[in-house]
């Protein structure tokens, strides 16, 4: 009796550590950010929501910025072309903004292409919907780090962000994103050129409900809830304004 009760106890914390560990599987799967081809294939590069921190964005307001690394099969880069063709950005999964969501005439061009640093990127805005806090709206940043990119092309696209910082008409604007990704533009007359995904920032007011899910120490703690009330007063500034 006592061996049965015993198999019985067993069975039991054996069950439930077996749904533990499927439960901090569906969190972790919950919290994954992935850029990925149409349909979620392939994947390029992944990180983690939990892994990410604060970051100003551009305009002002407050983003969540998550690092990225490639998957192998893309260690030497994403060709050019994969970028136009609707790339995804996926949260725990589901798409969060595809790259046919890019403003190419508000893209930001940092850095000087020489260096090679993965600080020397094409910021990307992607925007979808009519504002902050409303289900359908997704706001982030895709940074987009060329290798070896030539000086020429580089200094094209510099040239381009200083002239649309100079036009107040968006419509006269330069659209960098189509310049470097179309394939009748950067793709064509590079066939070979790639770039990595570095990094994605997500404006807070569209992942606010996870941003709430990180825990880390003391002072982080303060400073989320700092960075929440902030969140929460742009859009209770936005509702007012409209």
């Amino acid at each position: 009796a006592l061996a049965a009760a015993a198999a019985i106890k067993d069975n039991a914390l054996e069950q439930q550590t077996n749904q533990l560990i499927e439960l901090r599987k569906q969190l972790s799967a919950s919290q994954e950010v992935e850029i990925t081809g149409n349909m979620g294939r392939p994947v390029y590069c992944r990180g983690s929501f939990q892994d990410g921190n604060f970051i100003d964005p551009p305009g002002g307001g407050v983003s969540w910025e998550v690092k990225l690394m490639s998957d192998d099969d893309f260690e030497d880069g994403i060709p050019l072309r994969n970028l136009w063709s609707d790339m995804e950005v996926r949260l725990g999964g589901v798409v969060f903004a595809t790259t046919s969501a890019v403003v190419g005439t508000k893209c930001r061009v940092r850095g000087a292409a020489s260096s090679n640093s993965r600080d020397d990127d094409v910021l990307c805005p992607m925007h979808s919907g009519d504002g902050y806090g409303t289900r359908y709206n997704r706001i982030a940043w895709m940074a987009i780090n060329f290798l070896q990119l030539p000086e020429g092309p580089w200094k094209h696209l510099q040239s381009c962000a200083t002239f649309n910082s100079q036009v107040a008409n968006d419509a006269e604007r330069d659209d960098i994103f189509h310049k470097m990704s179309h394939p009748t533009q950067f793709p064509r007359r590079m066939p070979n050129q790639r770039a990595d995904v570095t990094s994605i920032r997500f404006h807070g007011a569209s992942v606010l409900k996870l941003i709430r899910t990180v825990r880390r120490d003391a002072e982080f703690e303060r400073k989320k809830e700092e960075k929440l009330a902030e969140i929460e007063a742009l859009i209770a500034d936005f509702a007012e304004q409209r």
